[in-house]
């Protein structure tokens, strides 16, 4: 593959999402991504300081995708928690990089961080919005139910015993989120 310069760390950071999308980050390696690249592992090191800066890349292109999907759900608080479940079911990988106990040091990445931070925060506002007269303490502790909701939800559904086996209950819900989370988290 012939390459430029001057995009050749958006290369890296394609293939590596791409490799990331299909198998998972455990499968990124520089080798790889500069093989695929098809150019020495050396000039991978001139366009990241090292796996963390990928990885850190990587992430902020989930969560832009994320919150670029929530332009286009209504003002339904629920919508909100479907498409973010739909996230994770849609980019299983991606969104174990994003969500999963990482090592990277958030702090060394500072605009990943509040991107990072939104997706809570985001909960928290949506909230305020339904308990006006809630003390802060409420609303932070509901923020806390309705974020282990939705991120338990993706782990359910996407779990590989329940997919086989997946009774109508789970069907119903993997088909019907909005409605499953107004009646059981958007409470």
């Amino acid at each position: 593959m012939s390459y430029h310069k001057e995009n050749l760390k958006e290369q890296f950071a394609e293939i590596a999402w791409d490799i990331c999308k299909r198998e998972s980050w455990q499968k990124v390696n520089m080798r790889r991504v500069a093989q695929k690249a098809g150019v020495s592992n050396n000039a991978f090191y001139r366009h990241f300081k090292d796996k963390n800066d990928l990885k850190a890349e990587l992430m902020r292109r989930g969560f832009e995708i994320l919150y670029e999907g929530m332009k286009d759900v209504t003002n339904n608080f629920s919508s909100y928690g479907a498409h973010y479940i739909r996230f994770g079911l849609d980019y299983p990988h991606i969104y174990d990089l994003m969500f999963g106990n990482t090592d990277l040091d958030m702090s060394l990445y500072p605009d990943l961080e509040a991107l990072s931070n939104a997706s809570f925060n985001g909960i928290v506002e949506g909230l305020k919005s339904f308990m006006p007269d809630e003390s802060e303490n409420d609303v932070m502790i509901k923020a806390y139910n309705v974020w282990a909701s939705v991120h338990g939800t993706v782990g359910i559904l996407r779990r590989k015993d329940l997919r086989r086996n997946r009774d109508k209950s789970l069907e119903w819900i993997e088909n019907n989120l909005e409605e499953y989370l107004e009646m059981t988290t958007f409470r």
